[in-house]
């Protein structure tokens, strides 16, 4: 079976993209992982690849579990994930020069911060009304706006 890569239309098959024993564990992890979680931590690993060079499986998959070791409450994790790959975005746009992290030192104060505000119980994950998922991280304002509206019905 032949399959493409969503970000460079690269055709490859599925026997070549589950070969590799870290990329399958990566995969695994991730896949067990709530979408609030797993979808900043694919974005934070991809702060730890060089400009032009790719993430070695093994490299993504030690990364990945130590982040996900900083914390026990994953939706913590998750939002501080959320908040370093937002924020080290905006520093490579507004630098030239930017290089790939190299250690977990900002994600673990971003996850000290997030822990002091609110011990993990305002960042939980909010579940949308009608029965339809959410479409991923929404913006402070917009988890902001649905507090008041919670607050206002009562809950």
């Amino acid at each position: 079976m032949r399959i493409r890569c969503p970000a460079c239309h690269a055709e490859y098959s599925i026997e070549q993209a589950v070969e590799d024993e870290a990329a399958r564990e990566l995969m695994g992890v991730l896949s067990d992982l709530p979408r609030e979680v797993s979808r900043p931590l694919a974005a934070y690993l991809g702060l730890w690849r060089a400009r032009t060079r790719a993430l070695a499986w093994e490299r993504a998959l030690r990364v990945a579990r130590e982040a996900l070791s900083l914390h026990e409450d994953a939706a913590l994790v998750g939002a501080a994930l959320s908040e370093t790959v937002e924020a080290m975005r905006g520093k490579q746009s507004a630098e030239g020069d930017w290089k790939p992290l190299t250690s977990h030192g900002y994600l673990k104060r971003v996850i000290e911060s997030l822990a002091a505000r609110g011990g993990g119980q305002a960042i939980a994950p909010r579940e949308s009304g009608g029965g339809r998922k959410p479409q991923g991280q929404a913006s402070r304002t917009a988890q902001a706006l649905q507090d008041l509206e919670d607050w206002r019905r009562g809950g």
